[in-house]
């Protein structure tokens, strides 16, 4: 009886383990088809909240920062990928196979925690779509930064050990050979593919550190130093660009984001204090700016006044930068019941543009930005 109880239990098992490998759900077959984010998405370029939350599981359920951008109606980039995206992109009803290039701002954990559940997922939805992938999954992220990103010893000197790695360094630890903790990658994405013999896909990756120091020497004795340039990521036959920025927060390698594609673009400033005028440089004349929204004004500590940027200098970066329409995302308990004098705040420094609330699985198409899902 007990072989047979044991026998029993292996060919679920094995039943299980069959069913996992299936296909992915597609939207179309969704009974809740009409109300998946993924089909709210329209135009030419788009975004789709996947995490509008901070580093603290709440109740509200918001997860941590992570977006999706959409070109022609096709998932393109992952932007963050903090804890929770994995879930949102779930629930949104949109499958990644093709998706090859992932954007991080910073390597805190509510901005990274995601990351290899969704390169593994890209390649479950590239099994379910019959895909072979051939092209890398392409991961862009801050070098190591400068002088402050070092531990200090007892007596506050400098060490030479990097608070944080560069982004290189960083997916080294996990996906390189032969010592990266997730290696086994390159066995489990052949030998899940059931394409024809010889067409099998496998595990590729890059990565490449960005520019991160936010302000650069001065350019001669006596003068202020110089705000950093910005430098181009990436540009594409069919007019995709991506720049990035040098940002401060606090001792932390980051940067800013912004895509272009067919006149429109989404500028993400990640976590930044704003106190350099490097985010009103990338975002000028933006359609979407996407800002930190974690603290107020009167901020608990001078920490988070070093990490992040109050209401009054989001306003004066939008008014400043000309942008059309600011999301208020990254939103923390500190700012979450202060929404509204958030929003005032930001108009008193003199941003006439449109103000929007970032939301879990919220679309902005910005072909019609003014008429933005909810």
């Amino acid at each position: 009886m007990l072989a047979l109880v044991k026998r029993s239990l292996t060919a679920a098992a094995v039943l299980l383990g069959a069913a996992t490998l299936a296909a992915p759900v597609y939207a179309d077959h969704d009974h809740n088809h009409n109300r998946l984010a993924v089909n709210k998405v329209e135009g030419s370029l788009s975004v789709m909240v996947l995490g509008s939350g901070g580093p603290m599981a709440v109740s509200n359920g918001r997860a941590s920062a992570g977006y999706l951008i959409f070109t022609d109606g096709k998932p393109r980039i992952l932007m963050d990928v903090g804890g929770g995206t994995f879930k949102s992109l779930a629930m949104s009803g949109t499958i990644i196979p093709n998706l090859d290039t992932i954007l991080l701002s910073h390597l805190h954990i509510d901005h990274t925690a995601d990351l290899s559940a969704m390169i593994k997922t890209i390649y479950f939805h590239a099994r379910g779509a019959g895909i072979a992938r051939t092209a890398p999954i392409n991961i862009y992220g801050p070098d190591v930064g400068g002088p402050n990103n070092y531990f200090k010893d007892a007596n506050g000197n400098l060490t030479t050990v990097h608070q944080y790695p560069s982004t290189t360094e960083y997916a080294n630890d996990h996906y390189a050979m032969p010592n990266g903790a997730e290696r086994y990658l390159y066995v489990f994405a052949p030998a899940i593919d059931t394409t024809p013999a010889g067409d099998h896909g496998a595990f590729k990756w890059t990565a490449t550190d960005l520019p991160s120091v936010p302000l650069l020497p001065p350019a001669a004795p006596g003068l202020p130093p110089q705000p950093a340039p910005v430098h181009t990521v990436l540009s594409t036959p069919d007019g995709l660009v991506i720049k990035s920025i040098g940002v401060i927060h606090g001792p932390v390698p980051a940067v800013g984001y912004r895509i272009e594609y067919k006149g429109h673009s989404i500028v993400y400033s990640g976590d930044t204090s704003s106190k350099t005028p490097n985010m009103v440089t990338l975002a000028s004349g933006a359609d979407v700016l996407i800002y930190d929204t974690s603290i107020m004004d009167v901020a608990p500590s001078p920490v988070f006044q070093a990490l992040h940027t109050t209401p009054m200098r989001m306003g004066q970066v939008a008014a400043a930068a000309g942008v059309k329409t600011l999301v208020l995302s990254h939103i923390t308990p500190i700012t979450e019941p202060n929404l509204d004098a958030i929003k005032s705040e930001i108009r008193a420094q003199g941003f006439t543009g449109r103000i929007r609330v970032a939301h879990d699985l919220k679309v902005f198409n910005l072909d019609d930005v003014d008429h933005d899902r909810h």
